[in-house]
């Protein structure tokens, strides 16, 4: 296909532009149709028209290339993990404090005893 260079060799462009349309993350699923349609997209916005028959076809190019790279890695034959370290979600944990010596608790002051009776 002739437009196949195109995606191929800006993969992490094409990664990018597929991450603004759709929830794409580290480690999360991506489907086929999802490729072709933003792949297809992706090529109209840099103004090459390529229809249904060809974006699919290097759909199937680029997720084969992905494939080998480990980027992609395969559930099904119609959807696939994505490991790309680049695309990791912030975590919603709280930063962990720092080990080291308990802070200095300050104590009141001892009581005074009460001074004695006088005796009558």
């Amino acid at each position: 296909m002739k437009h196949a260079a195109e995606v191929l060799e800006h993969r992490t462009e094409v990664l990018t532009f597929l991450k603004s349309r759709f929830p794409l993350f580290h480690q999360s699923n991506i489907f086929f149709r999802d490729m072709q349609y933003g792949i297809q997209l992706f090529l109209e916005r840099k103004g090459i028209k390529a229809g249904y028959p060809e974006s699919e076809q290097i759909a199937h190019e680029f997720v084969s290339t992905l494939e080998r790279e480990g980027v992609l890695v395969a559930i099904d034959r119609q959807s696939w993990a994505l490991h790309y370290p680049e695309f990791r979600t912030p975590s919603s944990k709280p930063a962990a404090r720092p080990a080291g010596p308990a802070p200095a608790v300050a104590r009141p002051p001892a009581a005074k005893p009460a001074p004695e009776q006088e005796r009558a």
